[in-house]
């Protein structure tokens, strides 16, 4: 990782502590002083910079992986499943996949084309 991009997370680490404490309006100013001193240490002494930078992006590993295996597992099981359970209640062959008495999925469809048809064909 270059200077640059360790320098471009000490800002964004700084600015969106700042950040959070004016939007959620905190009556302690603890943030504001994290900034600061996260600030003052990235300037003044850039190994322990670095090192925030490292646990930084050791955070955001961690919360990658809690995004990737439990929201989105929660996301499935809460709205997905009983969404698919619904449908299959709902509908018998939605897409005319399973044969009907038929020898073929094939459907004929006969249908006479006009210009409205063409016109905005997706």
């Amino acid at each position: 990782m270059s200077e640059a991009d360790k320098a471009k997370a000490q800002l964004v680490i700084v600015t969106g502590l700042v950040v959070i404490h004016f939007i959620f309006n905190f009556q302690h100013p603890y943030l504001l002083y994290a900034a600061a001193v996260i600030g003052i240490i990235s300037i003044a002494i850039p190994v322990l910079g670095d090192l925030i930078v490292k646990g930084w992006y050791k955070l955001a590993e961690i919360l990658g992986a809690i995004n990737g295996r439990i929201l989105l597992s929660l996301i499935f099981f809460v709205i997905l499943f009983p969404l698919a359970l619904l449908s299959r209640i709902g509908k018998k062959n939605p897409l005319s996949l399973k044969k009907e008495s038929q020898v073929s999925a094939f459907t004929e469809r006969n249908h006479l084309y006009t210009a409205k048809d063409l016109d905005q064909v997706w």
